[in-house]
């Protein structure tokens, strides 16, 4: 009998534990994977510190962790391709979409499954101690269901650029293809962390002339740069709205940007970007998951065509397509710089530790766990 371990949350503002279970045999047209990758995403980063703690925990605790990467460990009884009708194998490098939909509501059968209203349905809710187990990603193994949308990682791809795939790059391409971003258009980005540097590179990608990149940290300023930045304001010299403000309109030829994007997870940075938004810009709310908070906003600063939209990760289709962006991009940008740190299972509360940037600058772009 094979066993694996899995990184669960029993109370909020407590250390992780890790858990041991019985690896369950695959459904049919499922899959069970073996993590080789699995990030420390901003959300995971909200439940470590408790914030999310109006989001009642399940009674066993729950398991951790949603972004990552594996290699298929064993395939369910009729499951021989990936979702292309690719032929799949054993040991085969995968993609598997991060969500987990219900496939039954008005959102599903638009093919919105980002948007699916039940998305906590099944695998969702992801209960420690609950058949099958492997429901998080900050874990030995991980339990794919039947039919879900699963992609071979192209051998270009070095594994070193796969393990935030499926949640930083996703959300974040979601969000600029969602806002109608492209050729000639100035996008301002708040946040240098892991999907920050990932829509720099994306909107550069997708035709953006001008990307400018806020953060305090002038390690992750540089790396944006090399992310194709075409400027950088750190938020401690411009310590200002109105300071900020001026900078951005110098750098847009006065008129502001297209599109600003929140990636923190700060409501009063919404605020803050409106205002940097030209005459009929969009502003698009990524960072801000945690509920409760609120901002007073003046609405007649958006009569002239402003607009707010917000984006939560991204339809599975996209990963394919991201994966061949990324093996088109791989000699101009530095993908395999992205994750700054590596950890070891056993270490996930020192991982979560370091990589906190709430109060504290940390230098970390992106950790990741390897089991």
């Amino acid at each position: 009998m094979t066993t694996g371990r899995i990184v669960v949350v029993k109370e909020y503002n407590e250390p992780f534990v890790i858990e041991e279970y019985a690896v369950p045999e695959p459904e049919p047209n499922g899959m069970i994977l073996r993590m080789t990758q699995a990030g420390v995403c901003g959300s995971d980063l909200h439940t470590w510190r408790g914030d999310q703690i109006n989001v009642p925990l399940p009674p066993s605790g729950k398991n951790m962790g949603h972004e990552g990467t594996g290699v298929v460990w064993s395939l369910g009884a009729g499951r021989t391709t990936d979702s292309l009708g690719r032929p799949l194998e054993e040991g085969d490098r995968v993609m598997y979409a991060a969500i987990f939909p219900c496939n039954n509501c008005y959102q599903c059968g638009r093919g919105e499954h980002n948007w699916c209203s039940d998305r906590q349905a099944g695998i969702g809710a992801r209960i420690a101690g609950d058949w099958p187990y492997f429901t998080g990603t900050y874990a030995d193994y991980f339990w794919i269901p039947a039919n879900h949308p699963v992609y071979k990682v192209p051998d270009e791809l070095p594994d070193s650029v796969l393990g935030w795939i499926n949640c930083a790059m996703g959300t974040v391409t979601e969000g600029l293809l969602r806002s109608g971003l492209g050729e000639g258009d100035y996008l301002v980005v708040q946040g240098a962390g892991g999907l920050g540097l990932n829509a720099t590179a994306m909107a550069k990608d997708m035709g953006a002339h001008r990307v400018i990149v806020l953060d305090r940290i002038p390690e992750r300023l540089a790396l944006a740069e090399e992310f194709g930045a075409d400027y950088t304001i750190n938020i401690d010299e411009y310590d200002s709205l109105e300071a900020r403000r001026d900078r951005i309109f110098e750098l847009t030829d006065g008129r502001g940007a297209n599109y600003v994007m929140e990636l923190v997870g700060r409501a009063e940075l919404l605020v803050e970007g409106l205002e940097y938004l030209t005459n009929g810009g969009t502003f698009v709310e990524i960072g801000d998951i945690v509920r409760g908070r609120t901002v007073a906003i003046d609405p007649s600063t958006i009569l002239r065509g402003k607009k707010i939209m917000g984006s939560s990760m991204y339809r599975p289709h996209l990963l394919p397509v991201m994966m061949e962006m990324l093996v088109k991009n791989l000699d101009k940008r530095p993908y395999t710089k992205l994750v700054s740190d590596n950890y070891s299972l056993d270490d996930v509360n020192e991982a979560f530790a370091q990589a906190e940037w709430n109060e504290r600058q940390t230098q970390i772009s992106r950790a990741m766990l390897v089991p």
